[in-house]
This record gives C-alpha cells, sequence and structure tokens, in this order.
C-alpha cells in the first residue's frame, strides 16, 4: 500500500526545506523544474505549487527506490545554476560579493544532497 503523498519519511524534510527555500539553496527552484526532474523518473506530474510537487516526486523516488536519481536530477539543475551565477559574477564584478553568497549556499546544498545519496536513510 501507497503512503500519503502529504507524509514524507523524517529523513526527507531537511533536503525538502532545503530545495525549496532560496535563503538556505541559494537558488529559486521552479515548478516547471521540478516536474522536469519528475519526468526523468518517468513520473507525469501535473503543474501545481512547489511543495505539493515535491512532495509527490520525493514519495514516487522513495517508493521506487529512485532516491539517488532524484538526487542527481537535483544536483545536475544546481550547477547549471551555478554555472549561471558565475557568468553572472564574471559580467558584473560589483555585484560579485552577492551572487558569490548564492554560489556558496548552492554548493553547500549540493555537498548535503551528495551526503544523502550516499547514506541513502529512504531504504
Amino acid at each position: 500500500m501507497k503512503q500519503n503523498l502529504d507524509t514524507l519519511p523524517p529523513a526527507y524534510e531537511s533536503v525538502e526545506s532545503r530545495l525549496l527555500a532560496l535563503f538556505y539553496s541559494g537558488v529559486y527552484i521552479t515548478n516547471a523544474e521540478i516536474v522536469e526532474i519528475a519526468k526523468e523518473l518517468g513520473l507525469d506530474l501535473p503543474m501545481k505549487e512547489r511543495t505539493a510537487l515535491l512532495k509527490h516526486l520525493m514519495r514516487h523516488a522513495h517508493d521506487n527506490g529512485e532516491t539517488p536519481r532524484m538526487l542527481k536530477g537535483f544536483i545536475t539543475l544546481l550547477k547549471k545554476r551555478i554555472r549561471a551565477y558565475q557568468a553572472l559574477a564574471q559580467n558584473f564584478p560589483e555585484a560579485s560579493d552577492l551572487v558569490g553568497e548564492w554560489i556558496h549556499k548552492a554548493n553547500s546544498t549540493i555537498l548535503l544532497l551528495q551526503r544523502e545519496m550516499r547514506s541513502n536513510p529512504y531504504e
């Protein structure tokens, strides 16, 4: 029996809050980006609110043993955003301090996701 999509294993809570909060991750992850990562896992999600989409994606990944692939999808997205931030910092040196903070936060989030992939307490 599948569990309710609104409930996640406790280990997912820190990952969920980190990915959804620009303040912590340094990156705003859009609804469309969550839907795209879901498609990579074979899950067709309708466009909804970000929290609901992410919970549904995480539940699907957990239930189907796809957590590492899901985390890799987010890592790839974060790395892409870091490259864009680096270009911004290079093109607009006066904004490099602020953009540097975003890069640092995105790198910290990548490290968190990599640690979760190694430990994988969800299975």
